[in-house]
């Protein structure tokens, strides 16, 4: 009997769509015996099933010589897209290496086509089985662009190049005419990763000029901390901790400009935690030595190997040979390309750790060296024990500058950076029409009016600025005249898929309670009550919606306590004192663009069951505000049901 129980809740949420096709493999098929079909397309999946997994996709189907993945459904990442891509051209080498390697005749003449798409979905379940999967018209492109691909190349939309552009090296194709579509597609093949740079940069796709205002301050302490670092012979470290957004990045590019344009010799060596790579031994330093010897992305692993190699023995010319091997070994197998494949012992964890030292401090002799780290939150256990190793042992002392830059999560569970390091805290900006201006200098001329709605739309956070004008300058809107209050409708209805990608998976980090409380949070409004969340847990899912909790009537209580308790501590939603509206203890969400996200997760029949909730909640205060939002809830309900009905007169009380 198949299994009835969702797995995963039903939404609407923005995926990456990746759809794969075996070319040539119907013809080569009919060739052989079944047995010997079947035992290859097992191979062939196994194979490809890894790569896709290995960059976190959801694989949804196999469909015979093809396959369907998914980014960003179940849960969502901050860099799908990406991983997609990355996934579509491993995909393709899997294969070719496959049937290279593979004994039956014609087999080398098989070849992928990869075809991926960025966009809307909804995510639930369908037929007998309750299959999970993913519908709407982003799945149709997907598919479509993987048919239109040539054997052995990743096709990609612009939805999805937007996300990806700075790291992946594409070419243009026809624009192609797709049904249902009244403008043209314009598709591109993707021809390669790029190589990891030996410095930090702020993705910037678009010829904006953007300046960086308000963070003056910031940039002396860390020129300060530059000039003691080299006054006083010990490495030293900075640490600029902020939320999602708010300007770390920009920092570490501003301040890498500022040693640069100094005048003085400095050598700069950058590297970056990933999400994907938390759990992967020693990746920042395997990154970042590949940066201090030249080592690139594309260099076959042996030749990287070489390289690395000759690097560190260069560091140890006149040591004598014993030195010479311990070096070349420990440091070559632990922090070489392809890492070590055996868990270190207690003394040969000592030892990687010590040697990382002395290479640095070799390294360092002759220069000023600057170690700029970013995303450290996402850095893995071995590379931190590494790092707080270099900022506090005590032999051999040498000069570096590390300057790191982390979300808050990194200091509030691991408190100890507080000693190693000095930390910057950056907070939102205060935003005015004139800060607005010199940080966009194509805003000049936009009047104080508009650039107030932008900036209360921003919140301070330079990223959230930077998107909106983004989108506001593509679509024409800064030149039509726009009225605020039409503006406003634009900013609400056009959110950049990058800030949605970014805030959905914060979302789907949260546990189970406050993620929830968040989603019943936001049919009430950026502003809301305990009562009404409340009210929404426990009302009846109207017909044909999948209950999202369902939990005894006896722990809602406590279930919605606890998922307030911990959306809270992630600083995603504030408590608030003195509501002018109700006794009950009044919240307020970081931003509208979370709460936003947070709405846009719920099917239409989930928002007619809550709001109809809401109404009637607010519906039972005499206060006319009260009354006035009931009246508006009972509006959002009606429209939500007419929706789900095909245009039918809703039924709210099924």
């Amino acid at each position: 009997m198949p299994n009835n129980s969702p797995r995963y809740p039903e939404e609407r949420r923005l995926a990456t769509v990746l759809f794969a096709d075996v070319q040539g493999f119907t013809s080569f098929a009919e060739q052989l015996d079944f047995e010997t079909v079947s035992d290859l397309l097992k191979g062939i999946w196994k194979q490809l099933d890894a790569a896709i997994e290995a960059h976190n996709g959801y694989i949804d189907k196999h469909l015979g010589d093809g396959i369907m993945a998914i980014w960003g459904a179940p849960f969502a990442g901050e860099n799908d897209a990406e991983q997609a891509v990355a996934a579509g051209l491993d995909l393709v080498k899997a294969l070719n290496k496959l049937c290279a390697q593979s004994r039956i005749p014609g087999a080398v003449n098989l070849k992928l086509r990869v075809g991926i798409n960025t966009g809307q979905v909804f995510a639930g379940y369908i037929g007998s089985r309750n299959e999970y999967t993913v519908l709407g018209d982003t799945v149709n492109l997907a598919n479509r662009l993987e048919q239109m691909a040539e054997a052995g190349t990743v096709v990609i939309s612009e939805n999805t190049l937007r996300l990806v552009h700075s790291n992946f090296r594409v070419r243009r194709i026809e624009p192609v005419r797709v049904k249902g579509k009244t403008e043209l597609i314009q598709p591109f093949v993707v021809e390669e990763r790029l190589s990891s740079s030996s410095r930090i940069h702020e993705k910037n796709t678009s010829r904006l000029r953007i300046n960086m205002v308000g963070r003056a301050n910031d940039l002396k302490k860390l020129k300060l901390l530059y000039e003691s670092t080299f006054k006083d012979h010990k490495p030293q470290m900075a640490l600029i901790s902020g939320d999602v957004g708010i300007g770390k990045t920009r920092l570490l590019v501003e301040f890498g400009n500022l040693l640069e344009g100094s005048g003085e010799k400095v050598t700069i060596i950058s590297t970056r935690g990933l999400s994907h790579a938390t759990k992967v031994p020693f990746y920042l330093w395997r990154i970042l030595l590949r940066n201090c010897f030249e080592v690139t992305d594309r260099e076959p692993t042996q030749a990287a190997t070489d390289k690395l190699t000759d690097g560190i023995l260069s560091l140890w010319e006149n040591d004598p040979p014993e030195s010479k091997l311990e070096a070349e070994q420990l440091l070559g197998e632990v922090l070489g390309p392809s890492g070590h494949n055996h868990i270190l012992t207690e003394e040969e964890l000592k030892r990687v750790l010590f040697l990382t030292r002395e290479l640095m401090r070799r390294y360092s002799l002759d220069k000023r060296l600057v170690l700029f780290i970013d995303d450290l939150q996402w850095a893995d256990r071995e590379s931190l024990q590494l790092l707080a190793n270099l900022l506090s042992a005590e032999e051999a002392p040498f000069r570096t500058l590390v300057v790191g830059a982390t979300r808050p999560e990194l200091l509030k569970t691991q408190s100890h950076w507080h000693n190693l390091a000095q930390v910057i805290t950056l907070n939102p900006l205060e935003m005015t029409p004139d800060t607005i201006r010199l940080a966009y200098p194509e805003l000049r001329y936009q009047p104080d009016e508009l650039l107030n709605e932008i900036a209360l739309h921003a919140e301070g956070n330079p990223y959230f600025l930077k998107a909106i004008v983004k989108n506001l300058i593509k679509g024409g809107l800064l030149e039509m005249n726009t009225r605020p209050a039409e503006l406003q409708d634009q900013l609400l209805a056009q959110m950049p898929e990058s800030l949605r990608a970014t805030l959905q998976a914060r979302m789907d980090s949260l546990s189970r309670e406050a993620r929830t409380v968040a989603l019943l949070a936001s049919v009430v409004g950026r502003v809301f009550w305990v009562g009404a969340v409340l009210a929404e847990a426990r009302s009846t899912p109207i017909a044909g919606s999948t209950p999202m909790i369902n939990i005894p009537e006896a722990v809602i209580d406590r279930f919605i306590q606890d998922g307030l308790r911990q959306l809270v501590h992630a600083e995603l939603a504030f408590p608030r004192s003195g509501s002018k509206f109700s006794d009950d203890q009044e919240y307020i969400f970081k931003n509208s663009y979370l709460r936003d996200v947070a709405y846009s997760l719920l099917p239409n029949r989930n928002r007619a069951q809550y709001h109809k909730a809401v109404a009637e909640w607010m519906g039972q205060s005499a206060e006319p505000a009260f009354q006035s939002m009931a009246r508006e809830h009972e509006r959002n309900a009606a429209a939500a049901a007419k929706v789900t009905t095909g245009g039918l007169p809703p039924i709210l009380g099924e």
